[in-house]
Formats: structure tokens, sequence, C-alpha cells
């Protein structure tokens, strides 16, 4: 069945204008800081705010008007005009945050975008900050007992040294493609995925289970989602990031390094504390604050800077306004796992792949199901390996929906009881 005429003019229509119009609003290159603040940070030894200044180029208010205008224009309740309407609102509500910059109003708009860590999960009983806490708890339980070493995780790669290998990984899963890899300055993250390839931050060491995480996070989902979207011949547009799809990918490309073994209790934690900073940033603390708790947590001092001013760019350094995508991580997982958990089950194993199909949120997977059918949508070329085999897949994800059922804390006090019992017996 396909499209009827009307609506398949009014989509194509749509989705050339969201793609002309979306052009400008880049938010992380808006909000990027220049390494000049890193260094006079470090040089006031700690105790001095850092001042960053932010250019807004007129054509994202222009561009923020222009999808309100489109807004306006599918006002259908449908399935796709709501998909349409939401992706216009998203770029609108950015456009405004983009325009706030350096004022509590940014905040306000960040939260409208991505939530923040009293924001509910998909369940609409715990938190992001529940989760946050969980995994704190637990790393902290680990870290406190013992270490656990890994030759994965020795810091033996330079930057430099990343490059090379990382471009010939990507040559193997994006044949032709010449997928790019470059070292870079003035980035808040050891890596960034653009649409066209990986910047590596210079400066910073490397494990095999960094490179592995550059591999699958940045290649095999930001990559390949931006590749796969790009080629469909209808909605181009979802091969660019938009700020409504952030939690989704992100928590895609988070379960991607559970499912190819790349994660890590350090990867974890690292997480788990931007979520917690972003609660005491809102409390009010400033950068010099969120610096010494990153510090107190096992970052050397780049990497603390870093992970406050990933905190702190665009909302206020002095406290109460923090910038709070980070959140999307834990909270994208959550959404994307359990989407997962109940599609499998229910024997939708279709709507695997359509998560790789480009850069949508979990909501869009079952209209883009349907405008597959209709042939709106080209199901993607790039998928990594867990998504095609659907067969382990399933079977993992049967088994994980059957643990939500198991009274666990019935179990942690057999447990406890065992421990307790094994060490009375002890001499």
């Amino acid at each position: 069945m396909a499209l009827s005429p009307h609506t398949a003019e009014l989509l194509r229509e749509i989705s050339a204008q969201i793609l002309d119009a979306q052009r400008p609003i880049r938010v992380l290159r808006v909000l990027a800081w220049g390494d000049e603040l890193e260094r006079a940070f470090l040089a006031s030894k700690g105790r001095e705010l850092p001042r960053p200044e932010y250019r807004v180029s007129p054509e994202i208010a222009a561009a923020g008007v222009r999808f309100k205008a489109l807004k306006g224009r599918v006002a259908g309740d449908s399935a796709l005009e709501i998909f349409l309407r939401d992706t216009c609102d998203a770029f609108a509500t950015a456009a405004q945050m983009l325009a706030s910059v350096g004022t509590r109003d940014f905040y306000h708009h960040s939260v409208e975008l991505y939530g923040r860590p009293a924001s509910f999960t998909a369940d609409r009983k715990t938190t992001n900050l529940d989760l946050a806490q969980h995994f704190r708890r637990v790393v902290d339980g680990v870290a406190g007992r013992s270490p656990i070493p890994s030759p994965r995780d020795d810091l033996v790669y330079t930057a430099e040294e990343v490059v090379p290998l990382l471009t010939a990984r990507f040559a193997g899963f994006f044949p032709g493609q010449n997928i790019g890899v470059e070292v870079v300055d003035g980035i808040a993250a050891k890596a960034v995925a653009g649409v066209d390839g990986v910047r590596i931050k210079r400066g910073v060491r490397f494990s095999g289970r960094d490179l592995a995480q550059l591999e699958f996070h940045e290649g095999q989902v930001h990559v390949a989602t931006a590749l796969n979207g790009r080629a469909q011949p209808v909605m181009p547009f979802i091969g660019y990031p938009s700020p409504r799809t952030t939690a989704t990918q992100e928590g895609l490309a988070v379960l991607t390094e559970f499912l190819t073994q790349s994660t890590s209790i350090v990867r974890m934690r690292r997480l788990a504390d931007r979520t917690l900073a972003i609660k005491m940033a809102e409390e009010g603390a400033d950068f010099c604050q969120l610096y010494q708790f990153f510090l107190a947590r096992g970052d050397d001092e780049s990497a603390a800077f870093d992970s406050a001013r990933r905190v702190c760019r665009g909302g206020l350094c002095a406290g109460g306004a923090p910038f709070t995508k980070d959140v999307c991580y834990l909270d994208g997982l959550l959404r994307v796992t359990n989407f997962l958990r109940v599609a499998l089950v229910k024997g939708h194993l279709d709507h695997v792949p359509l998560f790789f199909a480009g850069k949508i949120e979990v909501e869009d997977v079952p209209l883009l199901g349907r405008l597959l059918r209709e042939g709106a949508v080209r199901a993607p070329a790039y998928l990594p390996d867990w998504a095609r085999d659907l067969s382990y897949l399933t079977a993992f994800m049967s088994y994980s929906a059957f643990l939500g059922v198991c009274d666990l804390d019935a179990e942690r006090r057999r447990y406890e009881d065992l421990m307790a019992r094994a060490e009375g017996e002890l001499p």
C-alpha cells in the first residue's frame, strides 16, 4: 500500500523545508568553548570561573521562525503529521535555547528539549537521577573493594595513533564511503561524530576499550544513522541531528556499547556522574565546584574541566542553569532497551533495524515501519552485527524482560544471608 498522493506531496514538501531550515541549528557547535578557557582556568588553579563567549548567528533565529511556520502547516492528528510537527517544534525550541545562551532561560529550554535529572523515565515511576544513583552505588561498591584491571583499559594510543586504526575499521564497515577521522582542538568530549566522520580530541590518550567505543558508539551508530538517514528518498532530514532524537540516539549508542562488550564500570561511572553534576548545578553549584567534584571522582585536571564544561556550556558558570543534554545517555539507554524488550517479545523483529534508518526517536519506530511498507522509507544499509542477529537479540531481550518481574530484593537478602553465614564460619 502506497501513500495517498496528497500525503506524499505534503511529506516531500515539508521534509525538503525541514532539511533546508535545520542547517544553521548546530547546538554543540554554537556552545563550543575555545581551548584558551581551559588554559586560563588551570592557570588560576581552578579558582576563577570561565567566561565563555558565544556567537549565535542571526540565521538561527530566522530558522526558529521558519520552523514555527512549518509547524502550523501540519495541524492534523495523524502519526505522520505529529512526527513532522514534533520535529519542527524541537528545532524551534533549539533556536530559542541558542538565542538565550548565558541566561537562565537557556536552562529552561534545555530541560524542554532534553529533560533533567528529576525527569521521569519511560515507566513514569523512576527518574534519570534514580538510574544515575543506582550506577554510582554499584560502581562505588565495586571500586571500594578492589580494582578490576584489564589490558583493554591501558591508555596505549595517542589521538594521532587512533586515526589510522579507526579509519581502517570504518573502511570495513562503510565500504566506499571514505569516513573521515581527524584530530582537532576545542571539543568537550574525547571524540565527536558528525555527519561526515569523527573528530578526535588532540592531546588525549586512548585505551583499546576507548577505540572499540569509538568504532561502535560513534561509527556504527552515529555515523551509520547519519548515512542511512541522508540516503532516505523522501525524508533525508532524518540523516541530520535533531534535538528531539538525542536521547534515543545516545541511548542506542550506549546499548551498542553493552552488546559489543565495549563499555566498562568506568564508562558507566562517567555517565552517572554527569547526571549527578547536572543536579548539583541545578541546586547552585558553580563551575569550580563541579570541577572539584569531578576531580574527587577520579578525573585528571583536563578531564575534570571537560566534564564541568559539558554541564555549564551555554548556561551559567555561576550555577543554577546547566545544559542538561547529558541526562540523555542513561534516559535513552532505558527507553531503547525497554522498547526492544517489549517489541521483540511481541514478535516485532522488523522494528530493530528501523532504529538505524536515520536519527529518529523511539516513538517514531512504528511510524517508520508503516512508511517502509508504503515505500516512503528505505531500509538501512549500515547495521551493526547485533541488529542483524535477531535470534540472539530476541533470546537476550526475552530473558531480560523476565528479570524485570523477579523479586531482586528477596534475592539480595538471600545472598547477604549466605555471605554472612560464610563469613561467620571462618576461623
